[in-house]
């Protein structure tokens, strides 16, 4: 749905001409799941639960997006599995976009124009239409872009009144949802929070009234990620003993709690309750790339071996050499270049989908570093996501060694993630507290509170030490699972308690 607010973090879909930014789901504030094909149709599979009767009815169909710049429009066909309970489902959207008071966040308003919705039950011998015939709902969300990831917040209230059988009855859906998600590169993930609470009033007869009042907790969640696969090459007489596989897969999950009245022969039977759970899920099929084969020489048995030929197949460094130089000293341009080829910072928002886009220009930017220099992309790009920021008076000292400090920092950075750390003065866990410099102190407790960068076993960080090309492949592959594993179960399985494999 909304570029930020989408009812759940569906996977990816580009927008062409869509220039602040784009949204990540698109199944509407509803509470349903859609299953994201990756193939940029409009129509995508969709499932919901409803609890206007005081069961839980999972209808399936399509939900249909059309966005426009000041607009949003959904149309939803749904049934459940014997097609005796049917949903049709029109809501039109407007959108109030403010990208200019900040540099890099961007809030958005949702608020209802127009609906229309009919629910048609045929259930028990009985026949009952719900029509909507009253619906509010406010929505606002901010994204805020850091330098390799856009975190998102969202929340909104809505009320939902249906009318029975042509005013024989009245239910009323108060809806309250948060929203939670971020989006890189490597992987997205939005995770909803939704309350519903359901009051239901209908005219059986001249004497009788059925009332009763129940609620619902459902959570979703929507996830892209991007795996590494390695696979083995079985036959013998081969050049190459085996190659990665890069995927890239979108789920959608659904848990559902419930708490209604138990109804028998339109009568509410006090103190029993209709108390129960349940979960849906869509899964894409994954697509692949197989990832170029590196044929280095020095790195066999090496200690960082994988995690080397990991990047040389993603090409983040250069597996085209014969030689790599794992224990050679790492050069902050080498560092700056892997780390906007690891995270695509050269592609201007083809990835993350929550991205502002700047208009390119070139300027010189340090003053060591001119446009004729080979590697001047690769720095300005650095530059300008506000990783790299140079040393002393306006150099960038590309040639320089990296130390451990400049690279957790540099990360962290990346990561916008700073203020995790508590306010000076403070000490780390590490027993050369003392020698890390007071600009990178935040940087290395928050490293070491997220699992970036750990120290050595007997305790230590040494911070001031130069980093050597092996420890800068492993560091930058803990990065990249960082942004694939760490991140996803912060932002689904801890916020739903849901296992998933």
């Amino acid at each position: 749905m909304k570029k930020i607010i989408s009812t759940l973090l569906a996977v990816i879909l580009i927008f062409q001409g869509y220039a602040s930014f784009a949204q990540l789901n698109n199944a509407g504030f509803e509470g349903g799941i859609h299953k994201n094909e990756m193939d940029y149709r409009d129509e995508k599979k969709y499932k919901e639960v409803i609890f206007l009767t005081g069961e839980p009815i999972l209808l399936e169909g399509t939900v249909e997006l059309k966005i426009r710049d000041e607009k949003l429009e959904y149309e939803y066909e749904l049934s459940n599995k014997d097609e005796t309970v049917t949903l049709e489902r029109e809501v039109e959207l407007e959108r109030i976009i403010d990208d200019e008071s900040h540099e890099t966040q961007i809030s958005e308003v949702n608020n209802i124009l127009d609906y229309d919705e009919e629910i048609v039950v045929n259930l028990g011998g009985q026949s009952n239409t719900y029509t909507l015939v009253d619906y509010q709902m406010h929505n606002s969300t901010i994204d805020d872009k850091q330098p390799v990831v856009t975190y998102y917040l969202g929340n909104w209230l809505g009320s939902k009144v249906y009318s029975i059988n042509d005013n024989e009855g009245e239910v009323k859906v108060d809806i309250s949802g948060n929203i939670y998600g971020y989006d890189h590169y490597w992987g997205a993930t939005e995770t909803q929070k939704i309350h519903k609470d359901i009051s239901y009033s209908q005219q059986i007869d001249d004497d009788s009234v059925i009332e009763w009042y129940g609620y619902a907790d459902i959570d979703v969640s929507f996830n892209r990620t991007k795996r590494m696969e390695y696979f083995k090459n079985l036959p013998y007489q081969t050049s190459f003993a085996g190659g990665y596989t890069l995927t890239e897969q979108n789920e959608t999950i659904m848990k559902y709690k419930y708490n209604l009245p138990y109804v028998e022969d339109n009568e509410v039977k006090e103190g029993i309750y209709n108390i129960g759970e349940g979960t849906e899920r869509f899964e894409t099929l994954p697509t692949q790339k197989k990832l170029y084969i590196p044929k280095l020489q020095d790195i066999k048995g090496h200690w960082a071996e994988n995690d080397i030929e990991r990047l040389a197949a993603l090409q983040v460094v250069d597996g085209t050499n014969r030689y790599f130089g794992p224990d050679l000293y790492m050069k902050r341009v080498d560092f700056a270049k892997w780390i906007v080829h690891a995270m695509d910072l050269l592609e201007e928002d083809t990835h993350s989908r929550r991205s502002f886009i700047k208009d390119e220009v070139y300027p010189d930017i340090f003053s060591d570093v001119t446009k004729d220099n080979p590697n001047y992309q690769y720095i300005k790009a650095i530059k300008d996501n506000g990783i790299m920021n140079g040393v002393g008076d306006n150099k960038f000292l590309p040639e320089g060694n990296l130390t451990r400090a400049q690279a957790i920092t540099i990360v962290i950075r990346a990561l916008g993630l700073e203020r995790l750390a508590p306010n000076p003065s403070f000490d780390t866990r590490f027993k050369d507290d003392d020698r890390i410099p007071l600009w990178a102190k935040k940087a290395v407790y928050v490293a070491d509170q997220v699992g970036i960068a750990n120290g050595t076993p007997e305790g230590y960080i040494y911070p001031n030490e130069y980093m050597t090309k092996a420890e800068a492949s492993a560091f930058i592959n803990r990065f990249i699972t960082y942004l694939q594993r760490d991140m996803k179960e912060d932002y689904r399985e801890k916020i739903i308690n849901f296992d998933v494999k």
